[in-house]
């Protein structure tokens, strides 16, 4: 039996490769999907996108200027006259919607034949070992 960071990392790749053909069809790409996704709960600052989508966004990912660019060409995201945050545009929350439908599918794929017990104990799961190895990775207080 293989252990799990093997199937960690090999599901990781294929929920990737998954979202990636999914969002493909709508010409965007998963950082486009997480910004989108991030503005449909309402208009937000470069700096609280930014906050909210690092733990999503590794190194050598397109940057989010560039996203944000992007998605201002589309005509999907927009800044009031002032510099205010980005918000979602009536476009934008059409394309949010429709990736959002993608996105549903692709969700739905992986977890074809789990229970909800089966996905919520899962995510139990990997949250305790996660909380685990951020236990360990603090250092010891001194009494």
């Amino acid at each position: 039996m293989k252990p799990i960071g093997y199937w960690l990392k090999h599901l990781d790749g294929l929920i990737e490769a998954d979202f990636a053909r999914a969002l493909d069809a709508g010409g965007l790409a998963r950082r486009h999907w997480q910004t989108l996704n991030s503005l449909s709960a309402g208009p937000s600052t470069p700096d609280q996108l930014a906050d909210a989508l690092r733990p999503f966004w590794g190194e050598g990912a397109i940057t989010l200027d560039e996203v944000l660019d992007e998605l201002e060409r589309r005509g999907w995201v927009a800044r009031d006259g002032s510099g205010g945050p980005y918000a979602l545009t009536p476009l934008g929350v059409e394309g949010h919607a429709a990736a959002a439908e993608r996105i549903g599918a692709a969700r739905r794929r992986i977890t074809d034949g789990v229970t909800d017990d089966e996905y919520l104990a899962t995510v139990g799961v990997l949250r305790r070992m996660a909380e685990n190895l951020e236990g360990a990775a603090r250092p010891a207080r001194v009494a």
